[in-house]
C-alpha cells in the first residue's frame, strides 16, 4: 500500500509542491489525490474541510495521519534523494522551528502567489 498525500488542487503552491515531489518519488511511494477528489469518496477519513486547505495531509499505509510540517518530514524521508535531508528533520527539536515554519508559509502562501491565486484559493 502506498502512502496518501492530500493536496488542494486548486491551490497554486500546492500542485508546485507536489510536482516537485513527485519528481523526486522514484520509488512510486506516494499517491497524490487533490482533496476535492478525495472529499467525494465514500468512506474516506473525515477530515475538517478547512484543516485539509490549510496544510497537506498524509495517510501513511499503517493508516496514521500526518500534517503539515510532519508530512512534509515524512514523504521526504520517502524519497531516496531527499533521504539524508528528511534525516536533518528528525533530530529532536527541530520541529521547534520546521512546524512554525511550514505553519506561516502555508498562512502567507497567498502573498507569495499573488499573480497565480486569481481565483482566492490560496487565502485562508
Amino acid at each position: 500500500m502506498k502512502t496518501i498525500a492530500l493536496y488542494d488542487g486548486t491551490c497554486s503552491l500546492c500542485k508546485e509542491t507536489k510536482r516537485i515531489l513527485k519528481k523526486l518519488d522514484w520509488l512510486n511511494k506516494v499517491e497524490w489525490i487533490s482533496l476535492q477528489e478525495y472529499e467525494k469518496e465514500p468512506g474516506s477519513i473525515s477530515f475538517s474541510r478547512h484543516d485539509l486547505r490549510r496544510e497537506l495531509h498524509i495517510i501513511t499505509p499503517s493508516g496514521s495521519v500526518k500534517k503539515g510540517y510532519y508530512a512534509v518530514r515524512r514523504l521526504l524521508f520517502l524519497f531516496p534523494a531527499s533521504f539524508f535531508i528528511s534525516i536533518l528533520l528528525y533530530v529532536p527539536f527541530t520541529s521547534i522551528l520546521g512546524d512554525p515554519i511550514y505553519k506561516w508559509i502555508a498562512k502567507n502562501r497567498h502573498k507569495f502567489l499573488k499573480k497565480k491565486c486569481d481565483d482566492g484559493s490560496c487565502s485562508l
